[in-house]
């Protein structure tokens, strides 16, 4: 019974050793096999990406436009609001100044409107650049 303590003693750090090195066989091989998936999916991503540039480039090409044309209206509306002038305005509750708030109060709304829409024009935009840029490297 002893020598079997001891040989089983002796050998345990011995099978541990062959058992670490054949784990770490087998982690390489799986390593090499996730690569190859990796790149095969790389290569798909690839295959997606060409099919659809010209379309993002197509959508590049009319949020800029839309950005521009928005950038006219807000600019319009900014004139609108800032050069509103009401001569009677601080006499007396008259309906005039009351419609005349009420108009600058919806032109305000209209504004921030145009602003809420720029700004997510401009995320959009960015949105794509960066995916032209990831495209592209």
């Amino acid at each position: 019974m002893d020598i079997m303590i001891q040989w089983a003693t002796l050998l345990s750090p011995i099978i541990s050793v062959i058992a670490i090195i054949v784990a770490l066989c087998i982690a390489r091989s799986s390593s090499k096999d996730a690569q190859k998936q990796i790149d095969a999916i790389h290569n798909l991503l690839d295959v997606f990406i060409a099919a659809n540039n010209l379309d993002i480039v197509e959508a590049q090409r009319k949020c800029q436009s839309q950005l521009t044309e928005l950038d006219k209206r807000i600019k319009d509306a900014k004139e609108d609001l800032e050069t509103e002038h009401y001569p009677f305005f601080g006499r007396g509750a008259r309906i005039d100044d009351i419609e005349a708030i009420e108009g600058q109060i919806k032109r305000k709304e209209y504004l921030d409107a145009l602003l809420h829409q720029r700004k997510e024009l401009v995320v959009n935009l960015a949105l794509i650049d960066n995916y032209i840029k990831k495209v592209t490297k």
